[in-house]
C-alpha cells in the first residue's frame, strides 16, 4: 500500500483480499487523462458501493497496455502515472489498485482475469464498465461476456453510458487529437482538469533574454504528450507560486521542449520543477529573417496574450 494520497493505493491484487472481505464495487480501465467519461464511470462505481455497503475500487494498469501489446507504437500520455493517481484520488474511492501490465497479465484469458483477479482477489460484487471496454487475451472479454458469467458468481454488472461532447463520446484518443491540433478549449472541455505539462527547468541559450523576453526552458517529463508546436497563452506553477505568461513549444526540440516568458517575474532558476498549463493556442511557429523581426513579433504576441489574461 502507498500512502500520501487521498485514496489508498495498492500494487498487488492479493494484498486487497482482507480489505475487501465485505465485497467491492469496482471498475477497470487504463484511464489515461481521467476524462469526463471516466469521471461518470467512477462516480457511478462509488455511488453503487455506498448504496450496497461495499468498498469502492478502481483497477488500472501501468505501464499503458499498448507499450506491451504493441511496442512498435509510441504512446504519448495525456496524464503520466503520478498525475493519473492524483486525478483518480479525487473521486472518493476507497482503494486504487495499479497492476503491473506485463506479458504474463496480457496472456490471462478473460475468464481467468474474471475468476482469479476480479472475484478471487478483489471480491467483486458489482462491476461497472464503459460501453466499449474489453479485457483478457485477444480482448475476448466485454460487457456481454460478463453479463453471461457474472450472475452465477453473485456479481451484478452494469454498463455506464459515455459522456458526449459535440454528439460524440469523449475518449482519450479524441483528447489526444485535440491537443495535437492545439485546441485547448476542446481538450480541456473533455478533461476534468486542465491539461498540464510537468517538467524540469533547464539552462537555455539565452536568446530570449537578449531579445528582451527572458524565458524559462522546460524539459517535459518523458512520455508526456506535447501539444501542437507554436505560441500559447499559458500559466506556470513553480513551487507555491503561479505565473501567467506566453509559451513557445518547439517544433524540433533539442535540450528543452518549450519556453515560457513569465509576466511579473524576474530572476534565474534552474533544476526546479515546473508545471506549465497551456491555455490557448495563438499562432504557429514562424521563421524570421532577423532578430529585429522576431522581437517585433514577440511584442505583438505579448500584447495579445496579456489581453487574453486581462492584463493591461
Amino acid at each position: 500500500m502507498q500512502k500520501g494520497y487521498i485514496v489508498e493505493v495498492f500494487r498487488t491484487s492479493g494484498s486487497l483480499k482482507e480489505p475487501l472481505r465485505q465485497g467491492s464495487s469496482l471498475t477497470v480501465g487504463t484511464f489515461d487523462g481521467v476524462h469526463r467519461g471516466h469521471k461518470r464511470l467512477i462516480e457511478f462505481t462509488v455511488k453503487k458501493a455506498r448504496e450496497k455497503g461495499l468498498k469502492s475500487l478502481v483497477l488500472t494498469f501501468e505501464p499503458h497496455p499498448v507499450y506491451v501489446l504493441r511496442p512498435e507504437i509510441e504512446v504519448e500520455r495525456i496524464a503520466l502515472p503520478e498525475e493519473k493517481i492524483q486525478r483518480l484520488s479525487k473521486f472518493g474511492l476507497d482503494y486504487l489498485l495499479i497492476l503491473n501490465f506485463n506479458t504474463k497479465l496480457a496472456n490471462f484469458t478473460a475468464m481467468r482475469f474474471f475468476s482469479d483477479i476480479l472475484i478471487g482477489d478483489l471480491n467483486a460484487r458489482f462491476i461497472a464498465l464503459g460501453y466499449n471496454h474489453t479485457f483478457g487475451k485477444n480482448r475476448e472479454g466485454n460487457l456481454e461476456f460478463l453479463k453471461q458469467i457474472a450472475p452465477d458468481r453473485g456479481v451484478e454488472v452494469s454498463e455506464v453510458e459515455p459522456f458526449y461532447m459535440d454528439q460524440k463520446p469523449v475518449s482519450s484518443s479524441r483528447i489526444r487529437s485535440a491537443l495535437k491540433e492545439g485546441d485547448m478549449e476542446k481538450a480541456n472541455g473533455m478533461l476534468n482538469e486542465p491539461f498540464r505539462l510537468p517538467g524540469v527547468i533547464v539552462k537555455g541559450k539565452g536568446l530570449g533574454h537578449d531579445l528582451g523576453f527572458p524565458t524559462i526552458n522546460v524539459k517535459v517529463d518523458e512520455g508526456k504528450l506535447i501539444p501542437r508546436p507554436g505560441v500559447y497563452a499559458a500559466t506556470c506553477e513553480i513551487g507555491e507560486k503561479d505565473y501567467k505568461g506566453m509559451m513557445y513549444i518547439h517544433p524540433q526540440p533539442e535540450n528543452c521542449d518549450l519556453e515560457v516568458n513569465l509576466f511579473e517575474f524576474e530572476g534565474t532558476i534552474y533544476d526546479q520543477r515546473a508545471v506549465v498549463v497551456p491555455r490557448e493556442f495563438t499562432r504557429e511557429p514562424i521563421k524570421f529573417d532577423n532578430y529585429e523581426d522576431l522581437k517585433k513579433r514577440l511584442a505583438l504576441d505579448e500584447k495579445e496574450i496579456k489581453h487574453y489574461f486581462g492584463i493591461e
